[in-house]
């Protein structure tokens, strides 16, 4: 897990969260998989700046040792920060998105108060993207079906997409 800061002058660098599933992984006859141009993404993300992190809604019973394994079976755990990891059941209420609460627990764990910019939220659930967006996050919708339309704000078709926004 990648622990450090990344500091740009007398603040944070911005942060980056995205959903796992069906925004990172897909899922095809019950297994997860990578989408193909997840890591390089990740990568040049990174190398460029900025955080990198995940806000995901999990069962009550996953603990953070398995999130952390999950991360590292995926091969993607050298990109996120540890403070960057927001699951649903680490929250006493196991409050999910789109809840105010789990991206408000994500900009205290990442003490993203005093990062530069907003942070970003990349999800393929609409709904998440709306509030996300009301929230003051700036959000992308990644479409992995269909057009990208007007009413759908900042969108992409592929993770690899999101280089030519940021």
């Amino acid at each position: 897990m990648v622990d450090i800061d990344i500091i740009t002058g007398d603040s944070l660098a911005p942060a980056i969260f995205f959903d796992l599933t069906h925004t990172l992984l897909g899922k095809t006859d019950g297994e997860y998989h990578l989408y193909s141009d997840t890591l390089d993404t990740l990568k040049a993300l990174r190398e460029r700046g900025y955080r990198l992190g995940v806000i995901s809604n999990l069962s009550l019973d996953v603990t953070e040792d398995e999130v952390h394994a999950f991360l590292e079976e995926c091969s993607i755990a050298s990109f996120i920060e540890s403070d960057l990891i927001i699951f649903s059941s680490e929250h006493p209420e196991s409050i999910k998105k789109p809840d105010k609460r789990i991206f408000d627990l994500a900009l205290e764990k990442g003490k993203l108060a005093e990062a530069a910019g907003s942070p970003i939220f990349v999800t393929e659930e609409h709904d998440h993207i709306l509030a996300a967006r009301c929230y003051g996050w700036r959000a992308i919708l990644k479409r992995n079906w269909g057009e990208c339309r007007p009413e759908d704000g900042e969108c992409v078709h592929s993770l690899s997409e999101l280089l030519r926004l940021l």
